[in-house]
């Protein structure tokens, strides 16, 4: 097995801090989306769809960043692969799922223990937990498929990603159209491998400006498409339904098309600040304090929805565009400051560091 080839990381850093800064924001919006501030079709629902649809990215982004960074052929045995990540991802999972379970169990007085079970079963314990078990299931085939990355010719591996990916896009279509399948925790991450590739093969795709225009004429574009889609079949059916949410999904051929546009754009807008692509990046104080962000960000993750929950709770969303952008802004803002504080302060905790 050949050595990984080294990786330039500043522009995968901030792409890390931009995917949790717009994690944060797509849960602060997303209850106005679904009617729970305004009603369906309401000009402060249609700003609300907009904001939702340019955040869609997110999940994928942060996907193949995790491919880009960990599915290069390298030197490292089963056992110690396995014991590094799953004791990063194993403790968070565990400790998360209680906590959240039991905010909802005993301080939301939500006291249905075998619907507890069934979602620890179905993989999501709480709203944004579910990406812990993709998480840990792309992890458990990582070692699998840097045989791939290690032996396979290029087509090959272009060939393996569209595949997995068109059967993703597939897999998500028929669950929301037919109701016909449901992921569970063993299976939740099958539908992402080929994102997984994807950012494994796109890594070191440098754009040409001619790229770069076109990258973002389909970044554009496919925010269009899925503001366009989810708001036309909202209102034409009159309700929310999973139907009306499908160009939200993941794996919708709309948010695919915008995740890998602007995977592909975060090296060169990196590459026009200065101080991190300087020759002495990796010792820049600017360096520094993005790597040291983007190591925060899978602590926001984790934490950042219990924080937004009870500031929603005490300032509400209003029932007006400017006024809904404006508060959704705001909780995004004080919910990310305050997860990172709380991060870097549980990093710095003996026994409490494992859970972040």
């Amino acid at each position: 097995m050949t050595t990984a080839t080294p990786v330039e990381t500043a522009w995968l850093d901030v792409a890390r801090i931009a995917a949790i800064t717009a994690v944060v924001l797509l849960h602060s919006v997303a209850v106005v989306v679904t009617r729970d501030y305004t009603e369906l079709g309401s000009a402060t629902w249609w700003t609300a769809n907009v904001v939702d649809s340019a955040v869609r990215w997110c999940v994928p982004v942060f996907i193949m960043i995790s491919g880009a960074l960990l599915l290069a052929p390298r030197r490292e045995g089963l056992r110690s692969f396995y014991r590094r990540r799953f004791s990063r991802i194993g403790i968070p999972l565990v400790v998360w799922s209680a906590f959240y379970l039991s905010i909802d169990l005993f301080v939301e007085k939500w006291n249905d223990w075998p619907d507890a079970l069934h979602r620890i079963l179905a993989g999501q314990p709480s709203v944004h937990l579910y990406f812990l078990f993709v998480l840990a299931g792309l992890y458990a085939l990582t070692p699998f498929l840097r045989v791939l990355t290690a032996h396979a010719p290029p087509r090959t591996l272009w060939w393996a990603a569209v595949l997995m990916t068109a059967l993703g896009v597939a897999d998500q279509a028929i669950s929301d159209f037919s109701g016909i399948g449901e992921a569970n925790a063993v299976t939740r991450f099958l539908p992402y491998v080929g994102y997984y590739l994807l950012g494994y093969l796109l890594r070191d795709t440098a754009l040409t400006r001619r790229g770069v225009w076109a990258a973002g004429a389909v970044l554009v574009a496919s925010v269009a498409a899925t503001v366009g889609v989810v708001g036309a079949t909202a209102v034409a059916q009159g309700e929310w339904t999973v139907q009306a949410a499908y160009a939200y999904d993941y794996l919708s051929p709309t948010v695919l098309a915008m995740s890998v546009a602007l995977f592909l754009l975060f090296r060169p807008l990196t590459g026009r600040w200065r101080g991190l692509t300087a020759p002495d990046r990796d010792t820049t104080a600017a360096r520094r304090r993005l790597r040291t962000l983007a190591d925060l960000s899978f602590g926001v993750f984790l934490v950042h929805l219990i924080l937004l929950r009870e500031l929603r709770s005490f300032t509400g969303i209003p029932d007006h565009p400017a006024a809904m952008v404006a508060t959704v802004l705001a909780q995004t803002v004080a919910v990310l400051a305050v997860s990172f504080l709380v991060t870097a302060v549980l990093r710095r905790i003996p026994g409490l560091r494992a859970t972040v």
